[in-house]
């Protein structure tokens, strides 16, 4: 019987998401759809995070944003100074949460840093994939990402639901859990046994808030022993 892998942490937070209506208008992230970041913010790197008990050794520097408005801020740790509140970033049990705009990604001998994404994206969290590094050797990140505005109020913001991307653990092979314009995820799995992660994701082809007869479902799956994280089409029906 196949083993289907759950990922504790990351499932209470995506598939909470993935439950919601999904929006009238479904938009990629782009420079002039994201939320305007205040005039008084600012990006900072928090310290540089390691991945435990793996073979490549690489440094992860989250990039943050900062603001002094801290309504506008997800769920995470903050401490208070001079009346701003500064975040830093959280790693526990292979998760790193936190207010999280980019990532650089440094080798131990390199002095190099080596960027996620060519522009700023909305990190709910990022989960090293243990079961499969434990099965397989490979060392892959995958992400939750706010990059649609869902809920269309023409922000992107808590309110959103998240979708996910997957990464190499030294940032290369960045790619969205994606098999057509507009979709946004609505399911995912592992299975252990032939190493792959299986994903949903829906067209609102009426735009009416619910998923129907008219709407459009995807089904695809990345072979995580692949190089290149190939992401496959596939028709179960």
């Amino acid at each position: 019987m196949k083993k289907v892998i759950t990922t504790t942490m990351l499932l209470a937070l995506l598939l909470s998401s993935c439950d919601k209506k999904i929006s009238k208008e479904q938009l990629y992230t782009e420079t002039t759809e994201q939320e305007k970041i205040n005039t008084n913010s600012k990006k900072i790197a928090d310290l540089p995070i390691q991945i435990d008990s793996i073979t490549t050794q690489i440094l992860i520097h989250p990039i943050i944003l900062v603001d002094k408005e801290p309504k506008k801020y997800l769920d995470r740790s903050s401490y208070k100074a001079n009346n701003n509140t500064i975040d830093y970033v959280n790693h526990y049990n292979d998760i790193i949460t936190g207010n999280i705009v980019n990532l650089n990604f440094e080798g131990i001998d390199s002095n190099k840093l080596v960027t996620l994404s060519s522009q700023d994206i909305k990190i709910n969290s990022i989960t090293f994939l243990r079961d499969v590094y434990n099965s397989t050797t490979k060392e892959l990140l995958l992400y939750s990402v706010l990059d649609t505005d869902t809920n269309n109020d023409k922000l992107i913001d808590a309110k959103d639901n998240s979708t996910l991307y997957i990464s190499h653990i030294n940032g290369s092979n960045f790619k969205r859990l994606s098999l057509a314009k507009n979709d946004i995820l609505y399911r995912h799995k592992f299975t252990l046994d032939n190493q792959r992660l299986y994903f949903s994701t829906l067209q609102d082809i009426n735009k009416d808030n619910t998923l129907d007869t008219k709407d459009k479902l995807h089904y695809g799956y990345i072979d995580l022993t692949s190089v290149s994280l190939v992401i496959h089409a596939y028709n179960p029906l």
